[in-house]
């Protein structure tokens, strides 16, 4: 159960906002329509924490780094990049040894394509592997922290399941900055693996200081 929870995490921690003030958050996370976390987000300042079955993940967000829960050592974004980097290129050369049936699925995984459209306040991301519903609201406030933290977390959670590439999730925080948009609710689909289950994401925020 905790590693189904992490690897919705590493789909659905994408859609909170962040301003200059301390923002607290409750998330529920669903999986074909059953609950399967509350997640307890803080994001101030210069730091991030999230607390989700008993366990709490650091980020220091002016340093762009993410603590190791275990060792509690820290990984630098550009750690993050040049390990994406080399799992991308060890994906390629091993692509042949993959059963033919899931290999669209991951070269997609590792250079992921959406066709975007934008209509009131849902944006779709679509590929046929794996699909987001993003239901948001336009903001004018900085959300730099958020976005830093939020590629963090990304790149944690690819690192520490080694299940799931970081490039869809960042592809999709590119088009949410871009727009400088604040989700309210996230729904994926992953119609590119057999049986998998959807995801849902609902987030209340707590309170702002």
């Amino acid at each position: 159960m905790k590693a189904a929870i992490l690897v919705a995490l590493n789909f659905m921690l994408l859609v909170i906002p962040s301003t200059g003030r301390a923002e607290e958050y409750k998330i529920n996370l669903q999986s074909d329509g059953t609950e399967i976390a509350v997640v307890e987000l803080s994001i101030g300042g210069d730091t991030a924490t999230a607390k989700v079955d008993g366990e709490t993940e650091y980020f220091d967000l002016k340093n762009q780094r993410w603590q190791h829960d275990d060792t509690k050592q820290w990984t630098s974004i550009a750690q993050c990049q040049l390990w994406a980097k080399q799992s991308k290129d060890k994906a390629i050369e091993d692509i042949a040894v993959i059963p033919e049936k899931r290999q669209p699925f991951v070269k997609w995984t590792y250079s992921p394509r959406f066709d975007i459209t934008s209509k009131d306040d849902t944006l779709t991301l679509t590929s046929g592997q794996v699909d987001y519903k993003i239901t948001a609201q336009k903001s004018d406030q900085d959300l730099t922290n958020y976005f830093r933290y939020a590629r963090l977390n990304s790149y944690k959670k690819a690192m520490t399941l080694k299940q799931f590439p970081p490039f869809p999730e960042l592809m999709v925080l590119d088009e949410l900055e871009r727009r400088k948009l604040m989700p309210t609710s996230m729904e994926i689909l992953i119609p590119g693996v057999p049986n998998a289950p959807s995801f849902k994401m609902l987030f209340t925020r707590v309170k702002t200081n």
